[in-house]
């Protein structure tokens, strides 16, 4: 089973810490059509657990929401949380294929931080280097047990995981438009955020850092003295607005958030350092936490960047009737979309 490419057709799926997103697309015209798309919520922890009854309920969920949604193929193509896989832009001499897959098994130890027995590689030539004799390769690696435990579930589901690609190539792959400049998008999720700066439409830059929702909420609830619920519910509603509840909300987010601030502008200087000709444009955001009030705001003024939030359905068409469900989920679907749209864009 590969991370990247098959030719197959399939359907998208995104599983998540809070729940379970899936999109199916076709072929049609100048855009791949919906076809479908769902989602089905999972309690708090569930899919971080690797105990036998939590995976089959998990795969008991992924099997009735594509009862539910009307899922035409039993092909599927799975994200990995960025978190769980090492993903790395590496610069190799060019080379044919079996030649480079030959240098990477026996160079992997220099890429990859983990046993090489106990993983699964995966590469993909995503353009060529500086020079005229090198190529730019991104490699990903899955630990053997996080690949057997999405092998497991879609068993049980009935399915056939067709391949596992990470969750930020996916996102970067629905909500990025073809551009000469360089966008840096941003996938706040519940537990960790993606930082993946995409360059000709490829990712160039790929980390996971360990700020997300959760932390957010968590803050608040442990400065404001308030319980988990009541927590989200005043970090969903204040946000970042300084001027409700004496800023206090704020106040309790932002040394979080400059946390997440600072892990941007690293990444930001080590790819401008890697390509110093390379304008970036701005920052797309997606996931969940992307509803914090006045968070596009603040990030714009901390990074000096243009701030805009990601659309996920933007190289899809749909029926008009559904333009407004479709947006207001917009935010996120974009890896189950980026998912469903990898065999579908030119």
């Amino acid at each position: 089973m590969g991370l990247f490419k098959q030719e197959v057709e399939y359907f998208g799926i995104d599983i998540g810490s809070g729940g379970i997103r899936l999109v199916q697309l076709k072929k049609a015209g100048q855009k791949p059509a919906l076809v479908t798309y769902g989602h089905i919520e999972l309690r708090t922890g569930l899919t971080t657990s690797d105990s036998p009854s939590d995976i089959a309920e998990v795969a008991a969920a992924v099997k009735q929401l594509v009862k539910d949604a009307q899922v035409s193929t039993k092909y599927v193509i799975a994200g990995v949380p960025s978190s769980k896989v090492f993903s790395s832009v590496i610069t190799t001499p060019k080379l044919n294929h079996s030649e480079l897959a030959k240098a990477i098994q026996l160079q992997a130890d220099q890429y990859i931080p983990m046993d090489y027995k106990d993983i699964k590689i995966d590469w993909v030539v995503i353009g060529p280097g500086k020079s005229e004799q090198e190529q730019e390769v991104l490699l990903v690696a899955a630990p053997n047990t996080v690949t057997e435990k999405y092998v497991s579930i879609f068993q049980q589901a009935g399915l056939e995981l067709m391949a596992l690609e990470p969750n930020a190539v996916a996102l970067a792959r629905a909500v990025v438009q073809p551009s000469d400049l360089a966008v840096l998008v941003l996938d706040i999720g519940s537990i960790a955020t993606d930082i993946t700066i995409v360059h000709s439409n490829l990712p160039k830059l790929l980390r996971s850092v360990n700020v997300g929702g959760t932390t957010f909420i968590k803050s608040v609830g442990q400065n404001l003295g308030l319980d988990e619920a009541q927590a989200d519910q005043f970090t969903k509603k204040f946000g970042l607005t300084q001027t409700k509840l004496e800023g206090q909300v704020y106040k309790s987010i932002k040394p979080s958030l400059d946390q997440l601030v600072s892990e941007i502008d690293k990444s930001i200087k080590f790819f401008l350092g890697q390509y110093p000709d390379v304008k970036l444009e701005k920052i797309v955001l997606s996931g969940g936490a992307t509803a914090l009030p006045e968070l596009p705001t603040y990030l714009s003024t901390a990074t000096g960047l243009s701030v805009e939030i990601g659309n996920a359905w933007i190289k899809i068409g749909y029926q008009a009737q559904l333009q407004d469900t479709l947006m207001g989920i917009s935010t996120q679907y974009g890896v189950a979309a980026g998912l469903a749209e990898r065999d579908m864009l030119g």
